[in-house]
């Protein structure tokens, strides 16, 4: 049988989904080419060797990109084309969104070498899996392709949070994936307006307040050009873009809210910080049992540069760092002292809340999402007030010893 023959675009009939172009690009596979489709015929052999099935189907994914990829022959090229005019295999701007809807609809296993972190959010049985996913490897005695089954990794959040741009990126262009390149810095890192001044994206208003505190959403490059999502025109440079970091408030298990800090800025987070601080009383309370209650009002600052994170501990009750990278620690902060914060780090100020570091290079409006108080947060705001009104009375009237230090 041809490999033709094992190629089916019908989810009930196929035994696995494909990543054509990361088998095709792997580069210790039966080649020493950079892209080879000898390495993705050579894997229907293997599939069909490993499930002793010679009438094996596969569903099979590209990127759109690889059809145009000149490192194939015209040959390649030519038979990919014909494949897919012919409806044998399906391909995609993105192909793993599909690969993982295939996974997660029809129970196909993946034969890829991807990780899809950025899908572990909002695919939740995908971390730690290990009978879904396959691993293209080289066969036996290193002849042609095998597979292997593999257990999917576990990534910390800010591993999820930096795959999640990357996908972002690359669907909008801006992520240079066959180049090699990554990210395209040089455009990323600039802030752009539309010529359509009313743009809801890029309009004038948007793009022209310039003060760190905004921020813009990512533009779609296109053939060497940037371009308005919406109206498809080239768009107009104004200037540097300042590079923030995300960080993101954890309470018991749950992401709360989330704040963008911008360079030479400086972020007070606690239960009640006051000015421009961000407050977690909505979520911790210092009448609450647990770890909520030894959040201090004013528990730790962030600093950023531009470059490098830091934080000093300006609690009563101590702040520790846990930190995954290069093998796992915990250590207290020293009070009134800045100390620069790793890839992975997370800011425990108490037991079951945590501040985590974003793993995001470049924040974009769908990136992120702006801070919004839950419905309770005036509540505790005026109950902690009156707590306070009500310790300070009782101190005055009776010889009591200072207030504990858990409710500082």
């Amino acid at each position: 049988m041809g490999t033709e023959s094992h190629l089916s675009l019908d989810p009930a009939a196929a035994d696995f989904a494909v990543d054509m172009s990361n088998v095709m690009k792997t580069a210790d596979l039966c080649s020493s080419r950079p892209v080879d489709l000898a390495r993705f015929v050579s894997l229907i052999d293997g599939l069909i060797s490993h499930t002793r099935d010679e009438t094996v189907q596969v569903y099979a994914v590209a990127d759109a990109s690889l059809l145009r990829d000149r490192r194939l022959s015209d040959n390649e090229r030519a038979t990919l084309r014909n494949w897919y005019q012919r409806g044998l295999i399906e391909v995609m701007d993105v192909a793993d969104d599909r690969l993982i809807e295939l996974a997660d609809t029809t129970g196909q296993a993946v034969v890829s070498r991807d990780n899809y972190k950025e899908y572990c959010r909002s695919y939740p049985w995908i971390a730690g899996n290990s009978d879904r996913f396959f691993r293209p490897c080289p066969g036996p005695g290193g002849v042609g392709v095998g597979v292997e089954p593999r257990v999917m990794p576990t990534p910390g959040e800010w591993e999820i949070s930096r795959k999640e741009e990357e996908g972002l990126l690359l669907g909008a262009g801006m992520y240079d994936r066959s180049g090699g390149t990554g990210p395209r810095r040089a455009l990323l890192s600039r802030r752009w307006s539309c010529p359509e001044a009313d743009c809801p994206l890029f309009g004038a208003d948007r793009g022209a307040r310039g003060d760190g505190g905004d921020y813009q959403p990512v533009p779609k490059y296109r053939h060497g050009v940037v371009l308005c999502p919406t109206h498809q025109l080239r768009l107009i440079d104004i200037g540097p873009y300042p590079r923030r970091v995300q960080v993101k408030a954890r309470v018991d298990g749950t992401v709360r809210t989330r704040f963008l800090v911008a360079p030479r800025q400086e972020v007070a987070v606690g239960r009640i910080p006051g000015g421009d601080g961000i407050a977690l009383a909505g979520w911790v309370h210092a009448g609450d049992e647990g770890g909520g209650s030894r959040v201090s009002r004013s528990h730790v600052t962030l600093r950023w540069d531009g470059w490098k994170l830091r934080a000093c501990d300006t609690s009563r009750n101590g702040t520790t760092i846990r930190r995954v990278r290069p093998a796992p620690e915990e250590f207290r902060l020293p009070p009134g002292e800045y100390r620069r914060l790793r890839p992975g780090d997370e800011i425990v100020l108490a037991d079951g809340v945590e501040l985590i570091v974003s793993g995001r290079e470049f924040i974009f409006e769908e990136a992120t999402e702006a801070e919004v108080p839950p419905p309770d947060l005036a509540d505790r705001l005026r109950e902690e007030a009156q707590q306070e009104t009500e310790f300070a009375l009782d101190s005055s009237l009776f010889d009591l010893p200072g207030r504990p230090e858990s409710s500082d």
